[in-house]
């Protein structure tokens, strides 16, 4: 059921219009953190990974004040009351802050444009946010929408929302109906950061819904559009809210504490925050953050805590790689505690009501071939997709041309003046203070075969 929170038609609401248009995992973490992170400041790194596609001034001017508009948003009594509603793991105390709480965007958010063109309007943008971690954890969905969106409104304008409904309904039909004996997709919109304007997420929601409820009226069983990842558009719709951990989380640990065991450790804190239970947060762990080869080392090592955590996510690497040694995880994890199932035949079932999730640049056609691949080493499968759904455009001039999306990220660099860093399973695609990275990996114990790669 639709909880009727937006008041204005989608293509006239002008962001920043609500602190809850974000990410689910920002709030989750947002709470972690006031738990165990309370005083803790940090310093937060903007980079573009498409620098060939810079900014202009006009649009540098557009996304400052709206970034400076950051500080208007406040949680209303309506939307607390819906949260409250949907996401019963989240107490009044952590409620009571969000509805009291008020970023401060001209202190805490440094934008700088830097030209690049002769005439200097076009450059790169820069951006730094720093200050306690409980409210500028906040920023990186927000601002990142706001990039995107300013940057296909000011600079690449050849495009247009032509048969973007028709689009997203026609993915979300063919996940669900993908060529025989490949099991139907169980999916959840994730594109919320990347999206070219938040009317265009809407409308993607939108027709993922039409695609799915025709797919369900003609018979369909198995797959499901399991959600969004939009906290707004989630409850606007009477959707399931959809997140997991971000890298944040596991690399402020890794930081704080050490790198060796910092995954068991980030799984051990989150526990604290959310309990198992009926009512209790998904228990979905993120495993690249210092490869999965650590990650899986942490993983078996307290085989009563990794049966706990149903989900694990795969956001690098060789996906099939890595779910076959999830499930080699979770058998020795079965061994270990007795909790070995059979089916009616009496085979033994391995990872039985687990599953791993992927994240990793995803489309259908790359979604399905993961599919099939899951259902043939015998292992249950979800996917969280975002730019290919909320930034999926061709040009309007010569709609055989693709209008490219921009790839930016935002990743946390420093906690209270210590670096942080994410080593990846993707060679080359750490983040972070190189020497730091090099002392993560001998910690570790990992081969320090990662060439720097800024940008990465």
């Amino acid at each position: 059921m639709s909880t009727n929170i937006l008041k204005l038609p989608a293509e006239e609401a002008e962001i920043p219009f609500s602190i809850l248009d974000t990410d689910l995992y920002k709030l989750t973490m947002q709470n972690a953190v006031l738990h165990h992170f309370y005083d803790a400041q940090v310093v937060i790194r903007f980079t573009n990974r498409s620098p060939q596609m810079l900014f202009n001034k006009a649009c540098f001017d557009w996304v400052q004040e709206r970034v400076n508009r950051l500080s208007e948003l406040q949680l209303t009594p309506e939307e607390r009351q819906a949260l409250s509603r949907s996401y019963p793991y989240f107490s009044d105390k952590y409620l009571d802050y969000l509805q009291s709480m008020r970023l401060n965007p001209v202190n805490q958010v440094k934008l700088s444009f830097h030209p690049q063109s002769d005439n200097g309007q076009l450059g790169e943008i820069g951006c730094e946010i720093q200050g306690p971690w409980r409210d500028t954890i906040l920023y990186e969905v927000p601002i990142m929408s706001i990039l995107s969106e300013g940057y296909f409104k000011f600079v690449d304008t050849d495009w247009n929302m032509d048969g973007q409904l028709e689009l997203a309904k026609q993915k979300a039909l063919d996940l669900l109906s993908p060529p025989a004996p490949t099991t139907p997709l169980i999916f959840s919109e994730f594109g919320t950061r990347r999206r070219r304007s938040f009317h265009t997420q809407d409308v993607v929601i939108r027709g993922l819904i039409e695609g799915f409820n025709e797919w369900k009226s003609k018979g369909g069983t198995g797959g499901l559009l399991a959600g969004t990842s939009n906290v707004y558009l989630a409850l606007k719709y009477g959707l399931k809210p959809a997140g997991t951990i971000a890298h944040e989380w596991i690399m402020a640990i890794g930081a704080t504490y050490g790198y060796k065991g910092a995954n068991g450790r980030a799984m051990d804190m989150w526990e604290e925050v959310y309990p198992p239970g009926p009512n209790g947060a998904p228990l979905t762990m993120l495993t690249d953050t210092y490869t999965a080869q650590a990650f899986f080392a942490d993983f078996i090592s307290s085989p009563t805590r990794a049966a706990r955590w149903s989900t694990l996510r795969q956001d690098s690497g060789d996906p099939f790689r890595f779910v076959k040694d999830a499930k080699e995880a979770w058998k020795a994890i079965e061994d270990e505690t007795g909790s070995q199932t059979v089916d009616d035949n009496g085979k033994r079932v391995v990872a039985k009501g687990k599953r791993v999730i992927f994240s990793d640049g995803l489309d259908v056609e790359k979604a399905i071939e993961l599919q099939k691949g899951c259902d043939e080493i015998g292992i249950a499968a979800s996917f969280g997709i975002g730019t290919f759904l909320t930034n999926d455009f061709r040009k309007a001039s010569n709609p055989s041309q693709v209008s490219k999306p921009l790839n930016i990220v935002i990743k946390l660099n420093q906690i209270n003046g210590k670096d942080c860093v994410k080593l990846s399973d993707d060679k080359g695609k750490y983040t972070g203070n190189v020497e730091e990275v090099k002392r993560a990996q001998r910690e570790l114990g990992l081969p320090a075969d990662h060439e720097e790669k800024r940008r990465g």
